[in-house]
């Protein structure tokens, strides 16, 4: 009888500490995921932020919407199909554009393509600084398939490969911020009259 209850007692212990210790594939992806800033409004994945740039000479409303126009045309491949709206009375430009994500690569070396990604970019200028509003991500699909998705682990259509398209898409996001604050951060060329 004691034999019985201590092969008992192992087992019990040994579910135990297995279901303690066990880790499934979606905490180790919930772990991977990258910081997607959330809109505390819209609760979509937004990035958003206000830079001042009142050091510059051309600081000048119209001086900031002809810099941020001469970006997204620089930008984009196709900016006639991307820059959606222009309107320099209210200093604001909408674009819509997207950009390719993969999977992971397999064991030859290779990434498949896992689809495209839309988003929505807004550009407002004010006197001396301007603001970009990067957000209305969704993974073009037959429906509308907002990304926000891929942050609920617990949904029955999770799959661990969101938590490495998050990553693709908040490195494209910085990329791309980073791209728009340097050029609008740099200073005119003055033109030399040296002849």
């Amino acid at each position: 009888m004691q034999k019985l209850f201590s092969i008992v007692f192992l087992f019990l212990f040994g579910v135990i500490h297995h279901s303690l210790t066990a880790q499934t594939p979606d905490a180790v992806a919930e772990d991977q995921k990258p910081f997607c800033p959330i809109d505390n409004e819209t609760k979509l994945i937004t990035y958003d932020k206000v830079v001042s740039l009142t050091d510059l000479k051309e600081s000048k409303r119209d001086d900031l919407y002809n810099k941020a126009l001469a970006w997204a045309n620089a930008f984009y491949k196709n900016p006639n199909d991307v820059i959606r709206e222009k309107n320099q009375e209210s200093g604001k430009i909408v674009c819509k554009a997207r950009f390719k994500i993969q999977n992971e690569k397999d064991k030859s070396g290779f990434a498949s393509d896992a689809g495209v990604i839309q988003y929505t970019l807004i550009l407002m200028v004010k006197d001396g600084r301007y603001r970009y509003q990067l957000s209305a991500f969704n993974w073009k699909q037959l429906s509308y398939y907002p990304i926000e998705r891929w942050l609920d682990a617990s949904s029955p259509s999770y799959s661990p490969s969101f938590a490495y398209y998050l990553i693709q898409v908040n490195d494209y996001a910085y990329s791309l911020i980073a791209d728009l604050e340097k050029f609008m951060a740099m200073k005119k060329k003055e033109k030399k009259d040296d002849w």
